[in-house]
């Protein structure tokens, strides 16, 4: 063999070490999946609105939730929809209850008042 064909026998093993490297690289660097986004596709619609609340409240605390949440649905340790009450039992469970706005009403020949409006005495 002359020097030329040895030297390009040599530039051909480096590009095929080259590549197996880039490809190597390529295999290594997988995408980290969106977590919050599979969590929230997960929700019912009751569940998103309670996830919601908890965001206006615990702001930090919810993202972090729904990190942690959705990194369990995506290795297949939660499975199925979650609904409002899930959600809130995972928040209350972790010491972050979700306060909801509540209301008391009262129903009378088909009128419907407030507590406040019944103890004012309004008609």
């Amino acid at each position: 063999m002359s020097d030329d064909e040895l030297r390009l026998v040599k530039m051909r093993k480096m590009l095929e070490l080259q590549r197996k490297l880039l490809e190597r690289k390529m295999k290594s660097e997988t995408t980290v999946p969106d977590y919050t986004k599979i969590f929230l596709d997960n929700l019912t619609s009751d569940g998103l609105e309670m996830y919601r609340k908890a965001e206006e409240q615990y702001p930090i605390i919810a993202r972090r939730v729904a990190y942690v949440v959705g990194g369990l649905y995506a290795i297949g340790r939660i499975r199925g929809k979650l609904d409002a009450r899930a959600v809130y039992g995972i928040f209350a469970e972790i010491g972050y209850p979700i306060r909801l706005d509540t209301k008391i009403v009262y129903k009378k020949k088909g009128k419907v008042k407030s507590i406040s409006e019944l103890i004012r005495g309004e008609d």
